[in-house]
């Protein structure tokens, strides 16, 4: 896959740096202005991303990011994993505080790029939860104990003027793993993305991991990690009875729908499936790369709030937009290429917590907040 823009170098930052005192500074003046009128609007074509807050910055101290490639939320913080740390973050939503890190045991090959928060598996009502890590180069999904969390920090309308460079890792309880490297049943290559299906209980019933570098394909486990099942092979044909894939990056499961959302990168498409595998629908192309309403440039992730519709992060258009699954209809779009307020460079992903999203904007090393107008 081609670069983007570069990279920025990585900024070292030890103790309470002039950098991270300029982070907090930005988040400061982003929280006191939101307002309603930063809404993206339902009919609108496309618009800058109207930022509420930026959190964190290019560095290694905590709250602060290096390539940061997949996040999710428990309800009320943010989990965030980087490329260039190995390390797992845990965030106040409300003011971008690290609270708990920790980095995976081996990154000497590469670091992951894929986590959600589920049930824990082998649990059949989903009362304890679950940190799943998708580990790429070491071709394995890691399930961690979801920590408790700890005291927030006192409420303000502002968040902490300072970080906690000190703040020591934590030990977190790993529950199991599966994968291994290959091409066979239950096996990966560079792994990426996870959805959990679960049941009217709450517990697990199927997890989904998409895979590229060769096998580039879905693969469906059941409620105790057995293979079930793998759909799609590398190419890019667009018949439902071979379905091919060059880098499905991202899943998610449509709730409304009961279907399985996939982002299929670098064929700069989005495909509906069925909870079985069967192509439903594809949305773009590898001949229709644009900035158009509809179509895609690199969609890296994907978020389904559950209403029928899909968050769609473009990595290579700098966007985030909005479409309906029915009919893969652009409803908006926001954001533009850059490194200004509200400007994203290779985002990843986007999450959504309550009334906020949150985009992971990762050759800019931070998360920049908007008003979600769902």
């Amino acid at each position: 896959m081609p670069s983007m823009w570069p990279r920025q170098s990585k900024q070292r930052v030890r103790g309470v740096s002039a950098l991270a005192r300029c982070a907090w500074a930005v988040v400061v003046a982003g929280w006191a202005g939101v307002g309603a009128c930063d809404r993206p609007g339902s009919g609108e074509t496309e618009r800058p991303l109207a930022a509420v807050a930026m959190l964190g910055g290019p560095g290694i101290s905590p709250g602060l990011f290096d390539t940061p490639r997949a996040i999710d939320t428990d309800g009320s913080s943010l989990w965030v994993v980087d490329k260039g740390t190995a390390r797992v973050q845990r965030l106040e939503a409300r003011t971008g505080r690290c609270v708990q890190w920790w980095s995976m045991p081996e990154f000497a090959k590469g670091k992951p790029c894929g986590l959600v928060v589920g049930p824990r598996p082998g649990d059949a009502d989903g009362s304890r939860r679950a940190l799943w890590v998708v580990d790429t180069h070491y071709q394995r999904v890691m399930v961690y104990a979801l920590p408790a969390m700890p005291e927030p920090s006192p409420a303000s309308d502002e968040p902490a003027p300072v970080f906690a460079p000190a703040l020591p890792p934590i030990e977190p309880e790993l529950l199991t793993q599966f994968g291994g490297y290959g091409t066979g049943p239950g096996e990966f290559i560079y792994p990426t993305g996870i959805a959990i299906l679960t049941n009217a209980a709450g517990g697990v019933q199927r997890v989904y991991i998409s895979e590229y570098g060769g096998n580039d394909r879905v693969s469906v486990f059941d409620d105790s990690l057995k293979y079930v099942r793998s759909f799609g092979r590398a190419g890019s044909g667009a018949t439902g009875d071979d379905v091919q894939f060059d880098r499905p990056q991202s899943l998610a499961i449509d709730a409304r729908r009961g279907e399985l959302i996939v982002t299929d990168a670098r064929n700069h498409r989005v495909g509906r499936f069925t909870l079985e595998g069967a192509l439903l629908a594809w949305y773009g192309g590898p001949d229709e790369v644009s900035r158009a309403p509809g179509r895609f440039n690199y969609p890296w992730g994907v978020f389904a709030p559950g209403d029928g519709t899909a968050l769609i992060t473009e990595f290579g258009n700098g966007r985030v937009q909005r479409i309906d699954l029915a009919t893969g209809r652009s409803l908006w779009m926001a954001g533009r290429p850059g490194r200004g307020a509200g400007q994203l460079a290779g985002p990843w992903a986007t999450a959504v917590l309550g009334e906020r999203a949150y985009t992971l904007d990762t050759f800019n090393h931070r998360i920049v907040v908007w008003n979600w107008p769902g």
